[in-house]
């Protein structure tokens, strides 16, 4: 339980420290080489929501920083509990973790709104890497992060910055039978 407790507290720090304080929603786009996802995210500091259109219907993931706890809804009404990892928290504050390098590139429209570009140095495990970050300084949101090699980006519209309803996780567990259940303690 406390290896658990101390778990949730390095996360929730990792969150407050990169500016993740706000609430808000978006159409988000993610490409991963040939792949590409789209869906619609709701966001709170302690909690999010993402839900993605597949050709087998809606799959939905809810994630609890207080739970450390991402749950997976899946089109057949069955669910997954997996434990909730750092790299799933949404990076969309003005910084990016790690980063020990960052460079002004340029200025261009991301949905929708007036971004500055930036090349980012990121160090990670002791390797370096170079990301590019679109950020909005009207909000200090980042509306897109690509990789420099064209592997993947992540790209923000139609945000919406302001409070989001909060909806109770107790209807995750009512008429979802468990497909799989997944309790990893560290």
């Amino acid at each position: 339980m406390k290896r658990h407790l101390f778990i949730v507290l390095i996360i929730l720090g990792a969150a407050a420290n990169t500016g993740r304080t706000m609430e808000f929603s978006a159409d988000q786009t993610t490409r991963i080489g040939k792949s590409t996802m789209t869906g619609k995210i709701y966001f709170q500091p302690d909690r999010w929501r993402v839900e993605m259109a597949s050709a087998e219907g809606p799959k939905i993931s809810i994630n609890r920083l207080d739970r450390a706890v991402t749950w997976l809804l899946l089109p057949n009404r069955s669910y997954v509990e997996l434990p909730l990892r750092i790299d799933q928290i949404p990076r969309v504050g003005p910084t990016i973790e790690g980063e020990v390098a960052r460079k002004h590139v340029g200025n261009e429209t991301v949905g929708g709104r007036k971004t500055e570009k930036y090349e980012v140095t990121v160090e990670s495990d002791g390797k370096r890497q170079i990301i590019y970050q679109w950020v909005a300084p009207d909000i200090k949101f980042t509306m897109k992060t690509a990789s420099a090699d064209g592997k993947w980006e992540s790209v923000y519209n139609s945000v919406t910055i302001g409070p989001q309803r909060v909806r109770s996780a107790r209807w995750v567990h009512q008429g979802f039978s468990t497909e799989m259940r997944i309790r990893v303690i560290l």
